[in-house]
């Protein structure tokens, strides 16, 4: 592929919001779905017995979606001749057939083949999207602001978070499905009218047959081990993340004995947004001022591993608050430079869909195997002890996995 490589700008600071902005809704959805509204809706239709299994069901087969979506649709994006250029024809497609996955799921009732279904569907569709969506940080991004870009999208994941969580507690079925919806259209408006890509039928794009494509969507670990070395480490961080995230609402309830945990979910993760947004664009900043991102992502997983450890052994509401905040000074170390180590290590030429897509499946894969554990777990520790003390084993696991990310981190050598 011929792809003309122009000089990238600056980006101004409406420029980088309306970049960042798409991931803004996106990921208000996905704090709603998966803190809230998919462990509540899974409960009210299967009930207690069966929630932690169905739920992590879910959790695995959206995730599995959502592995093989992300390459695939970048590397197609990488490829696509339109007038918008390369990416923003899939956001578009990808946000339309979200937002009817979101509908289908609003109506679902009692049938969780029908919720399942919804779900799914906004697993693909949405991961469509996103992956064209990420490569425009690539693509749009000069290397002196990486970090600072990076830092914007930390920014808008946890100003995400503080809204996915609250919104579930204002509004009931079917309500808030449409509520993302609506969020999720302004989203892709934002982006799609405040971010301004090359006309991309100049490129000339070679035909390839289907065993060509499939060779493409590889990175060689052997070429470039610096990229494997970051998806791994970002595997197990991602691991601890969606361990928590997934089975906060049911520790809550089941080993703390909250009757009503979703208040208590929402106090939590404003105090975690708090902490991150103190953390997050400075960290960014920094990371681009003195080229330490390693060490960031190092900082970072071990404060999340600290809350994690906490979880296990503590009996005081005050101290799950108090590590709530101090998990969002982590997530926001972390974040700030996720991205722009992400974008540090990746292959040269124009192939960032694919690249992205890839080192995105590394967030997905963690999705599949955190449920897949937890389910695991929790379903063969829950006939042998009680069902809180099973949560604690579980929350144990998740220290091991951000401590293991955080060590595995200085095994890339080209980043600083």
């Amino acid at each position: 592929m011929q792809h003309p490589q122009p000089v990238k700008p600056r980006l101004s600071l409406s420029q980088n919001l309306a970049l960042s902005f798409y991931w803004l809704t996106s990921n208000i959805q996905w704090t709603a779905l998966i803190i809230i509204v998919v462990p509540r809706a899974v409960l009210y239709i299967v009930g207690r017995s069966a929630s932690t299994s169905v739920l992590s069901s879910l959790v695995v087969l959206g995730s599995i979606i959502a592995t093989f979506v992300q390459p695939w649709a970048g590397w197609i994006s990488d490829r696509v001749r339109h007038a918008w250029g390369r990416r923003r024809p899939y956001i578009l497609w990808g946000t339309a057939g979200n937002v009817l996955g979101l509908i289908i799921m609003a109506y679902s009732g009692h049938s969780l083949l029908l919720f399942a279904l919804g779900y799914l569907m906004v697993q693909f569709f949405s991961n469509l999207a996103q992956a064209a969506y990420q490569a425009l940080i690539p693509d749009l991004v000069s290397e002196e602001q990486r970090g600072l870009a990076s830092g914007w999208m930390g920014f808008m994941t946890q100003l995400a978070i503080i809204f996915g969580a609250l919104a579930p507690n204002y509004f009931g079925d079917p309500a808030i499905y449409w509520i993302l919806s609506a969020l999720l259209v302004l989203g892709w408006g934002v982006t799609q009218f405040g971010v301004h890509e090359m006309d991309s039928r100049q490129f000339v794009v070679p035909r390839v047959t289907f065993a060509q494509g499939l060779r493409q969507l590889w990175i060689s670990p052997r070429a470039f081990p610096d990229f494997w070395w970051v998806f791994v480490t970002r595997l197990m961080i991602m691991l601890g993340f969606a361990t928590l995230e997934n089975y906060l609402f049911y520790y809550l309830k089941f080993t703390v004995g909250l009757n009503d945990p979703e208040s208590t979910v929402f106090r939590l993760l404003a105090l975690l947004t708090l902490g991150s947004l103190i953390s997050v664009l400075t960290a960014g900043w920094l990371s681009d001022r003195v080229h330490k991102r390693r060490i960031l992502v190092f900082v970072g997983g071990l404060l999340m591993g600290a809350t994690a450890l906490t979880f296990v052994f503590t009996h005081s509401m005050f101290l799950i608050l108090a590590m709530g905040l101090v998990f969002g000074v982590g997530y926001g170390i972390y974040l700030s430079t996720d991205w722009a180590l992400a974008v540090d290590v990746l292959p040269p030429g124009p192939t960032q869909g694919r690249s992205m897509g890839l080192w995105q499946a590394s967030f997905n894969l963690g999705q599949v195997g955190a449920g897949f554990i937890a389910g695991l777990l929790i379903g063969s520790l829950s006939h042998v002890m009680p069902l809180g003390q099973a949560y604690r084993l579980l929350f144990l696991i998740t220290f091991l996995y951000f401590g293991t990310g955080s060590v595995l981190i200085y095994r890339v050598r080209t980043a600083a």
